[in-house]
């Protein structure tokens, strides 16, 4: 049976691990628009682990590759339907091309003429 003090300490030591998990799970999320060495740095100011760290990196890179192999994926298979020849000739039949350039040659200050 479990005694005043044991459960002071668990009713202690759950709001720590709630904040722990709250705080990977927004690590998790924003791992996607971090590089790796932004995530690492900030799962060491965590302080966490290093077995966790790198348990966290090895998954958070895994989720990213199979996020970016899905969206290439999906693209692709988008890609595929899309006929660029036929889009392009309906584009350019209902568009004018205008192209506009200058181009000027000016000696580079305080060069050699040679």
């Amino acid at each position: 049976m479990m005694d005043k003090k044991d459960n002071d300490k668990e009713q202690t030591e759950r709001p720590r691990l709630t904040e722990m998990v709250r705080e990977l799970s927004l690590t998790a999320l924003a791992a996607f628009f971090m590089t790796e060495d932004s995530v690492r740095n900030y799962l060491k100011e965590l302080k966490l682990p290093k077995e966790l760290v790198s348990l966290l990196l090895d998954g958070i890179s895994k989720k990213k590759d199979d996020f970016y192999a899905l969206l290439a994926k999906e693209f692709g298979q988008m890609l595929s339907k899309f006929d660029l020849g036929t889009e392009l000739g309906k584009f350019l039949s209902q568009h004018k091309i205008h192209f506009e350039a200058k181009v000027s040659f000016e000696p580079k200050a305080g060069g050699e003429k040679g």
